[in-house]
């Protein structure tokens, strides 16, 4: 987990907002926020680029921003993120021979 001290209570719950996974780009922040909330998991895509300068920050940062949830829910965040990336897909043999 990526802890900022400095990041303030959520006002609804007085919980703060922690950051469970940096991310390389939009798409990807938007596809774990996805599987989080699949599982019951609010979250939230939070860029770390600025206004104006493109994908400058990305560059100098390595990462495009960050996925944060409710520190309550960021150890089961952690756990679903790191088995969506270990999971291997399953391939449809059927399917494979159709489109070939």
């Amino acid at each position: 987990m990526i802890h900022d001290p400095e990041q303030e209570p959520t006002p609804e719950t007085g919980e703060r907002l922690v950051s469970v996974r940096r991310v390389p780009d939009e798409a990807t922040a938007t596809l774990l926020c996805d599987l989080l909330r699949d599982h019951g998991i609010e979250a939230t895509a939070v860029s770390s680029q600025m206004p104006w300068f493109g994908t400058i920050e990305s560059a100098r940062r390595g990462y495009w921003g960050a996925v944060e949830v409710l520190e309550r829910d960021a150890d089961r965040a952690q756990e679903l993120i790191g088995d969506f990336y270990a999971a291997t897909p399953e391939i449809d043999e059927a399917e494979w021979e159709d489109e070939r």
